[in-house]
């Protein structure tokens, strides 16, 4: 069973990176320019390759961002052994395996987290799955609603690959 939770969409950063591109394909303008200048020596057109290079190694940085912002998801992968959580990172995709007769406690949770708004630092929350393992407590899919994050819970039990001991059970009064 694989199930994929989308990165949260950041407007304001995607904004900034966005308006990052106008002066990056100006650069470029200028680059060529200086480039094919015919009084240009070979030791200037050498220099400017190398500043070429370094606009694309921006531009890659850039796209790799833009990329992770829009397309970028975090994979909870179930099998009858084990969960793989595959959290994305915008260089780097971190795998983590957890073997299922050690996971416990399977359930939603709230995780609290700081966030500046205003130029003030607020307390917020998010929903989050967690599990316990031997000595930890994981968290993942966060960014999730508590009805996506209840809906995902409910497709990891309705699966059959987890004992029903995974679980974290709770007593309504």
């Amino acid at each position: 069973m694989t199930i994929l939770v989308p990165v949260k969409k950041q407007k304001k950063q995607l904004i900034v990176i966005l308006l990052l591109a106008l002066p990056w394909v100006l650069g470029l303008w200028t680059i060529i320019e200086v480039f094919y200048s015919t009084s240009a020596s070979l030791w200037h057109k050498a220099f400017t390759l190398m500043i070429i290079l370094f606009w694309s190694s921006i531009g890659v940085v850039g796209y790799t961002l833009l990329t992770f912002m829009f397309f970028g998801r975090e994979k909870i992968f179930i099998t009858p052994q084990q969960i793989l959580i595959e959290k994305p990172l915008v260089f780097y995709n971190r795998r983590n395996y957890y073997l299922v007769q050690n996971i416990s406690m399977l359930r939603v949770g709230v995780e609290q987290y700081k966030a500046q708004e205003n130029n003030q630092w607020v307390d917020r929350e998010r929903s989050i799955l967690q599990l316990e393992y031997p000595e930890k407590i994981v968290s993942f899919a966060r960014g999730t609603s508590p009805e996506e994050a209840e809906w995902i819970l409910l497709k990891i039990a309705q699966s059959g690959l987890l004992p029903s001991q995974a679980f974290a059970t709770f007593h309504q009064v």
